[in-house]
């Protein structure tokens, strides 16, 4: 009898699995179970068929809002398809531990200990305590910022005539407004932004959804605190003040390096103000966006060379975006400055 609970006892410290390990093997079933449903007949058009390769590489890029794909969005996929595909992007930005919580919370369950060891690591956060009021916020936050953008959006496309009929407008619009929320990077206008490429109202409403999607969630939540205005005495942190300035000045490096490089070049007959939009946009969209206004082939090596260095860096920690991240790249600066302070100091 002993024997036995001690073997039962190995057995069960043998299965115990890490949180990180959790997670791994989690975002190893989502994509499995998006691949399941991206093989669904109902998923694809009609006469449509995708191969396994195909698929697996759909449901990685999905779930990890890469936005990369093999295949055109709008012209393999059903409606059905297009909201599974937005359901999958959602898990996949957010994080399959927010979803997952808010739905045990919705369900009146507690959260326990290692669920929320799950949520902290999933987060980037460095402790517990108040990981599920975070998610309720980071939830919030998400909905309803990707909700405006479809409002705005669908009525501006049916308004301007870019789609005929009002439910496919808004259709439109909530996929959109989704993909530059959540910097997933997918279209379903089969070119991506090319269409509206001297549309400005267009590319700014999906600047704004990018940088919102890639600010990072605790820089929003404190600046949500910061507005309503409850605690008088708050003050922004290191954290926030760090992330936020470096995240801009990079956005105007980027667009003012691109507008150097390429005014004349391939800009060199647009109108000034086609050239400030151009530069803003691609200086935004490739920290994870991976929208495209134009056809990244027409520009020359030292603009893809600044663009490869944006998407290196990335977005910020907590956030839908990729990358080292912003904060990384900020204490990597600062080492490589201090280093030359006291190597300067030991000269001299």
């Amino acid at each position: 009898m002993i024997k036995i609970d001690l073997k039962r006892n190995f057995l069960k410290k043998r299965l115990e699995l890490t949180p990180v390990q959790l997670i791994v093997i989690s975002y190893f079933l989502a994509t499995f179970v998006a691949m399941i449903l991206f093989s669904l007949p109902v998923t694809l058009k009609q006469g449509v068929t995708l191969s396994f390769v195909d698929t697996l590489f759909t449901s990685v890029s999905a779930i990890s809002v890469t936005g990369l794909s093999v295949v055109s969005i709008v012209d393999t996929f059903s409606v059905f398809g297009i909201f599974m595909l937005m359901i999958v992007l959602q898990f996949g930005a957010i994080g399959l531990m927010t979803l997952g919580t808010f739905i045990y919370v919705m369900m009146g369950r507690k959260i326990g200990l290692t669920h929320r060891r799950l949520i902290m690591i999933d987060q980037n956060r460095g402790n517990i305590r108040g990981v599920v009021q975070t998610i309720r916020l980071v939830l919030g936050f998400a909905l309803t910022i990707e909700f405006i953008g479809a409002i705005i959006f669908g009525s501006y496309f049916y308004l301007s005539g870019y789609e005929t009929t009002w439910y496919e407008a808004y259709y439109v619009g909530l996929f959109h407004s989704l993909s530059s929320y959540t910097n997933a990077g997918f279209d379903i206008f089969g070119d991506s932004l090319y269409r509206f490429s001297q549309d400005y109202f267009v590319q700014t409403l999906t600047m704004i959804l990018l940088i919102l999607g890639a600010l990072g969630f605790p820089v929003l939540i404190e600046i949500r605190t910061k507005l309503a205005k409850k605690y008088p005495d708050f003050h922004f942190s290191l954290y926030t003040k760090l992330t936020t300035s470096i995240f801009f000045i990079l956005i105007l490096l980027g667009a003012l390096s691109f507008f150097l490089l390429e005014k004349d070049l391939f800009m060199a007959n647009l109108p000034w103000h086609e050239k400030v939009f151009h530069s803003l946009f691609f200086s935004v969209t490739p920290r994870n966006g991976g929208l495209a206004t134009l056809d990244v082939n027409i520009f020359s090596t030292p603009t893809l060379f600044i663009i490869s260095i944006l998407m290196f860096i990335g977005a910020s920690p907590s956030s839908v975006g990729g990358g080292i991240r912003t904060t990384t790249f900020a204490v990597v600066l600062l080492s490589i400055f201090t280093f030359k302070g006291q190597v300067r100091s030991a000269c001299f």
